[in-house]
């Protein structure tokens, strides 16, 4: 469960990172209303701290840190570092 849950986040990080430079609005004009609206929307989207693009990267390290936790509870209900490796390989199909 913790390499899937870390793997997901690892994943979506590197995602997420390829897609900034896209949500960068480009002013469509050279008038001061486009300028300030390109601003504005790149801001909302990727510049500002409360940005989507941070909200997403911030639930992006929320998730990392739940695979971490599962990491940490599962030492502290006494597995070994080696059981709890042993548990997130993949499991074979018994028949």
């Amino acid at each position: 469960m913790r390499k899937v849950i870390l793997a997901a986040a690892e994943d979506a990080r590197i995602k997420l990172s390829s897609l900034a430079p896209n949500l960068i609005v480009r002013a469509p004009g050279d008038d001061e209303v486009s300028k300030t609206a390109a601003a504005v929307w790149t801001g909302n989207l990727v510049g500002n701290e409360d940005s989507h693009y941070a909200r997403l990267m911030q639930y992006v390290s929320n998730v990392f840190d739940l695979g971490m936790q599962l990491e940490e509870a599962a030492k502290q209900y006494g597995y070994s570092d080696d059981e709890i490796a042993a548990s997130f390989s993949p499991q074979q199909n018994q028949v």
